[in-house]
């Protein structure tokens, strides 16, 4: 995959078939959603604390050894993300019509409300079976 930072078109389409190839079209929705949840995340710590803005100031206040925590911190968040993402995913493919998705690759099919109305379901069970794995967490990240 190309390192370049602005990418055209044709590139990035070939980028994403690189990815495909080496992953499937699994690894495309496992990091979809750990990125989803990596997201819910920093959405949950910016939340905490009102009067703290941004991530950066606010995982800031609990550390003194600088940058390289925030990065360790980053790291180990999506880490954890990714093992949820991939839970959720290995979930996924045991319904009938996601799995199928997940299987053809058919991204288009996403946005069929019966697709969308059973990940949502699926993710709203998991957000619930993670609940207190993500209070855990959050605690220590932050």
């Amino acid at each position: 995959m190309s390192e370049d930072e602005f990418i055209d078109d044709e590139q990035a389409e070939q980028n994403v078939q690189e990815f495909i190839e080496e992953h499937g079209t699994e690894g495309v929705f496992v990091v979809y959603f750990r990125q989803f949840i990596f997201r819910f995340i920093m959405q949950e710590l910016k939340s905490e604390d009102e009067e703290v803005e941004d991530i950066g100031t606010q995982l800031h206040l609990d550390v003194s050894e600088g940058d390289e925590v925030l990065k360790v911190k980053r790291e180990q968040m999506l880490e954890r993300c990714e093992v949820w993402a991939r839970d959720l995913v290995d979930d996924l493919k045991d319904d009938e019509v996601v799995g199928e998705v997940i299987e053809s690759g058919d991204f288009e099919r996403l946005d069929d409300e019966d697709v969308e109305e059973r990940v949502e379901n699926a993710m709203d069970e998991k957000f619930e079976e993670w609940e207190n794995q993500l209070e855990e967490f959050l605690e220590e990240v932050e």
